[in-house]
């Protein structure tokens, strides 16, 4: 359930989910329809056996309920007991297979879960997280989070998911011209064959897309609010990510646009890289304490006796540091860094 939208799972119609609004006002109806009609737009220039992720086919939207119903054939004796909302049917996606369910219970799950059957999953891909924090006592087994480490560990093509990333997210902002605000890469079961061993992936969520109008800086934002499932610049993956992105930008002649996204990636994300501090949770107390230490290491007056080469370097290591902290400490520039109403920011200025 999300804050639209409720999903419901039609079993035994062909393997089919319809997504009803909660509430039935004016603006609630417009997202929902929007979002079917940005799916369909993606799967006639997204989609295709060409494509590493998969996207789930669209297969109509209906005013109410009884619309719906009544076009599908589903009589007074056999209704669902939904309510008379707005909705579209989708393509389900399915859980993971059994086998990899149980190889993620197994490496993953604490103690108490490895006594029960292997649960029905599916599997967030992050890849902006190199590794997973260990010990936690809480555990979604519905929407399981597969970081890099983990990915490696279950023998999947991390290099591959990376690449794959990079296509769908390029043929999402230059094929379809959305920016790809929210969307989620998800490990599932196969549509066709859910007994299937062969590893499945999926794009889903697209209702939070808007049109990007050729601006590099909002498609930046929305990789930043997506984190963490791209890799990071400075990750083993981050170069199969960005061929990919690149190569299918040059389908849509968009090469030049491509190339400016992942600058301006590069440069938002190395200021949280140099703090080390994560680019969507780290706190304004997080950054302050994450540059004082950073500080004291790299001060000019700590390495004044070290030899050029040391010194020049440090000296220019304090000098990034304190653009970062600059552009991070204050919530305005901060925002500012984030959606590009600053390009100076962008580029570590102090202007």
């Amino acid at each position: 359930m999300g804050s639209l939208a409720t999903v419901f799972v039609s079993e035994g119609r062909g393997g089919v989910v319809l997504k009803q609004i909660q509430d039935p006002c004016k603006d609630a109806v417009a997202m929902l329809m929007k979002e079917h009609d940005d799916l369909l737009t993606l799967n006639s220039v997204c989609g295709g056996s060409s494509q590493f992720f998969q996207l789930p086919r669209a297969h109509g939207s209906y005013t109410d309920y009884y619309s719906f119903a009544q076009e599908v054939g589903i009589q007074r004796t056999e209704d669902m007991g939904l309510p008379p909302h707005a909705l579209y049917v989708m393509q389900r996606i399915w859980p993971v297979s059994h086998w990899l369910a149980t190889s993620i219970r197994d490496l993953f799950l604490p103690q108490p879960f490895r006594d029960q059957p292997p649960p029905q999953l599916l599997a967030r891909l992050y890849l902006g997280n190199g590794t997973s924090r260990q010990g936690s006592r809480f555990v979604n087994t519905e929407n399981f989070p597969l970081s890099a480490d983990r990915i490696e560990r279950l023998g999947l093509p991390a290099d591959k998911i990376a690449a794959g990333m990079g296509q769908m997210l390029a043929s999402i902002n230059f094929k379809a011209g959305r920016d790809g605000r929210d969307i989620e890469f998800v490990l599932c079961g196969h549509p066709e064959n859910p007994l299937s061993k062969v590893p499945f992936y999926e794009c889903i969520d697209f209702n939070q897309m808007r049109p990007h109008g050729g601006s590099a800086i909002v498609i930046v934002s929305s990789m930043v609010s997506n984190d963490p499932y791209y890799p990071r610049p400075w990750s083993p993956q981050w170069q199969a990510f960005a061929d990919a992105y690149l190569a299918t930008a040059a389908e849509a002649n968009e090469s030049h646009l491509a190339h400016d996204v992942l600058q301006k990636a590069i440069m938002v994300s190395s200021h949280y890289e140099l703090l080390g501090v994560a680019a969507d949770t780290a706190t304004t107390e997080e950054i302050r304490r994450a540059y004082r230490q950073a500080a004291l290491k790299w001060h000019p007056d700590k390495w004044a006796t070290s030899p050029d080469s040391q010194r020049d370097a440090a000296q220019e290591r304090f000098k990034l540091l304190c653009a970062a902290y600059e552009a991070l400490s204050d919530p305005d520039k901060r925002e500012a860094l984030q959606s590009g109403k600053d390009e100076g920011m962008l580029r570590g200025s102090s202007a």
